[in-house]
């Protein structure tokens, strides 16, 4: 990889996207900066890139972007069928449950209970690292069908690399159903759980946070007011066949009613307001506790936001079922009126205030943000049933300015400050329509000053959508331009091709038009609707996916009616992302691929290993040059391929004296003799030697080899492999 000014950050570069977006939340960024966005019937999933050199022959650009031209585009609306856990329940040695598959519903619904053929995409969220292969995440999307399926990237031939922009880069494919749940995906129980088994329709899922430890841990709820605990675990042959998924142990291990105090209400009843998310379920950072780590979830339920905590002992054996234990009743809850698609954001950090320790958070409503705070050592107590008459949360708030109608969609919370505490956390959000007349369909309590380039003030993606919607035309004029100046088409457009009208505006030029026109009779054309909104591993960076519609004529939901952008942004480092909190042990965290990312394009620190001219901490460095001293000998003893003459080493590279040029093991210093003996990293592209092979070179290094050399991670900057 190029080295980089560290003074000066390569610019984000958005991109367009033929999609159709159908349910908001629908962008999530991993762990190591891959990017998902779902749609209504399929996922893309973009790779970061990591290399800057992207200049592209006979084009003659040498602008980078962050992600690679090729994305994988793959259907999300298959109905599973239970066939697919199988491998689950040999793997917990248990009996396979058999009964009639209905392909799709579940639950207690009218009509999903008697199955369904919708099944639109409705929720996406990637996993902490280290449940797919080369110790990467995993995707689980939920589909109107009420079920979660869980896609991995599958062993492939090879290196799974591929020729992007005339460099080897890490494939898309294979990409492959593991597991799913819910309408008929059933999961093995743990010990205790022995529940007779029914289709479950999954109303709302989520992923714990890291615990830095074997497996993860998911949450998901159902249509009948349980919210479900399920231990994923998994191993990953390094050399495994073509299409191989890998071994799964997924089990459910904890379940209680997440129903709140408040009484369902009929329907018909006077005082019914729909309620209900997709988004209902979310978990704190976890807490350590001697030989034990506790986390908190939040659910939403009617009216209320409930907090649950869950412990889990620890340290635990892989592949082994966890002990999990969940309290009786809440810790804490929150009544107040909840509309649909409310949520729960958590900061990620625990607070020590005296002797409590307390996690925060910001509560999306969702047409109003408001902040929490919940302490783990708080008396359990159970909170008495009771109607929202009583806690007056039947209807929302009069406010001075007047109840919105503009949904949060998008809320993001900032890396904490540990040397300077605020009130409530620092956040970011946006809401579903963005017009002329609407101010706040962005909004953070972060100081924002202005840049002084251009003036404005935010990320780029504020700036961009502020233009696209303040931009003018006179009136008459609008209605003359095409959807590319702007505006939708006319009347007179259609979708049969009528060559004569669209030769027609190709030729018309506004400035002619302009002639006689009133100017000062100015209307807006275009407006803005903001689907999800997402932060980098990091925090450094912001990404928003939005559509833009005409105002002048209405809209279409095809593929033509409108059009579909992702945004990036990144904060001023007077706002809050501080070089104190590039340091703080979050960010040391993150995998090499994040830190990567936010020193490329966010501003972060520089990341040891990656870059020319950004040099190893001693202590890395040193480690490194033992291990390489033990295959001293063994290098000595190489000789070139083709012409059997000695090889010395030059820069990364080995050369003999003929002028063959090999590239060099990163991790060990050998040279690669030949092809298929060596994996790629991702980050730094540098190429180390399989175990496997490299014990059968140097046999007497066997327990060298097998104790601190990975089959998984780069020897050079610690990224993980291609494959």
């Amino acid at each position: 990889m190029p080295s980089r000014n560290d003074s000066t950050i390569i610019p984000l570069e958005s991109f367009n996207l033929v999609a159709v977006p159908a349910s908001t939340h629908n962008i999530a960024w991993s762990p190591d900066a891959e990017l998902a966005i779902g749609c209504d019937d399929c996922v893309f999933i973009f790779l970061p890139e990591f290399s800057t050199n992207t200049s592209t022959a006979g084009q003659g650009s040498e602008v980078p972007r962050q992600y690679n031209d090729a994305a994988l585009r793959f259907p999300s609306v298959e109905h599973r069928h239970p066939e697919l856990n199988r491998p689950l329940f040999e793997t917990a040695e248990q009996e396979f449950p058999e009964f009639e598959h209905v392909p799709g519903g579940g639950g207690s619904g009218i009509v999903t209970g008697q199955g369904s053929s919708m099944n639109h995409g409705v929720a996406l969220e990637w996993s902490p690292s280290g449940l797919g292969r080369m110790k990467r995440s995993v995707l689980a999307v939920l589909t109107g069908a009420g079920a979660i399926t869980v896609y991995c990237e599958g062993a492939s031939d090879g290196t799974n690399a591929s020729k992007i922009r005339g460099r080897n880069a890490r494939s898309l494919r294979p990409w492959v159903a593991a597991w799913g749940v819910g309408a008929g995906l059933l999961l093995p129980r743990a010990d205790g759980h022995d529940a007779q088994y029914s289709k479950e329709y999954i109303t709302a899922f989520a992923w714990a946070r890291d615990t830095n430890d074997r497996g993860a841990f998911m949450a998901y709820a159902t249509d009948d007011g349980e919210v479900v605990i399920v231990s994923v675990q998994a191993k990953h042959d390094s050399d495994a066949t073509p299409g191989d998924c890998g071994l799964w142990r997924v089990e459910e291990v904890a379940r209680f009613i997440a129903e709140g105090p408040h009484p369902r209400l009929d329907p018909t009843d006077p005082d019914y307001s729909p309620s209900g998310s997709s988004f209902s379920l979310s978990w704190s950072s976890w807490l350590k506790r001697g030989f034990s780590k506790t986390a908190m979830i939040s659910y939403v339920a009617n009216n209320y936001v409930g907090f649950r905590e869950v412990t889990v002992n620890w340290p635990r054996r892989g592949m082994v079922t966890p002990r999990v234990t969940v309290s009786t009743v809440d810790s804490n809850g929150v009544c107040l009126y909840l509309a649909p698609d409310a949520f729960v954001v958590w900061e990620d950090l625990i607070w020590t205030i005296g002797t409590s320790k307390v996690c925060r958070g910001m509560i999306a409503t969702p047409a109003k943000a408001q902040a929490f705070q919940v302490a783990f050592d708080s008396k359990e107590s159970e909170i008495a049933s009771h109607t929202t008459d009583e806690c007056g949360t039947t209807y929302p708030e009069a406010e001075s300015d007047g109840p919105t109608q503009n949904p949060i969609t998008g809320l993001i919370i900032h890396p904490p400050s540990l040397s300077q505490s605020t009130p409530t956390p620092c956040y970011t959000l946006v809401r579903l329509s963005a017009t002329h007349e609407n101010d706040s369909w962005y909004q953070t309590n972060l100081p924002l000053p202005p840049y002084p380039e251009d003036g404005a003030v935010g990320p780029k993606w504020a700036t961009e959508i502020n233009q696209i919607i303040e931009h003018q035309v006179p009136r008459a004029l609008a209605h003359r331009l095409d959807s590319d100046a702007g505006s939708v088409k006319s009347d007179g457009d259609s979708d049969d091709g009528n060559n004569g009208m669209d030769e027609e505006r190709s030729e018309f030029d506004p400035n002619d038009a302009m002639v006689g026109i009133d100017t000062e009779d100015q209307v807006h054309i275009n407006r803005v609707r903001i689907w999800g909104m997402a932060a980098s591993p990091g925090g450094g960076i912001t990404v928003v996916f939005i559509t833009q519609y005409g105002t002048m004529w209405p809209g279409r939901d095809t593929f033509a009616g409108h059009k579909c952008r992702v945004l990036f942004g990144r904060f001023d480092s007077s706002t809050g992302q501080s070089e104190e909190a590039n340091t703080t042990l979050a960010m040391k965290k993150l995998s090499t691929e994040a830190r990567a990312w936010e020193w490329m394009y966010g501003g972060g620190p520089p990341v040891a290993g990656v870059g020319a001219g950004i040099s190893t901490p001693t202590q890395e460095r040193n480690k490194q040059r033992a291990l390489k001293d033990h295959f001293a000998i063994v290098s000595r003893s190489q000789v070139c391929p083709f012409c059997e003459l000695p090889l010395e080493p030059v820069g990364k590279s080995s050369r003999c004296p003929r002028g063959h040029v090999l590239d060099t093991c990163a991790t060990t210093g050998l040279p690669i003799l030949a092809p298929g003996l060596s994996r790629m990293c991702s980050v730094c592209g540098s190429k180390c030697l399989k175990p496997g092979d490299l014990v059968a070179m140097a046999p007497q290094l066997k327990e060298i080899i097998m104790g601190e050399i990975s089959t998984e991670f780069c020897g050079g900057c610690g990224g993980k492999f291609v494959n």
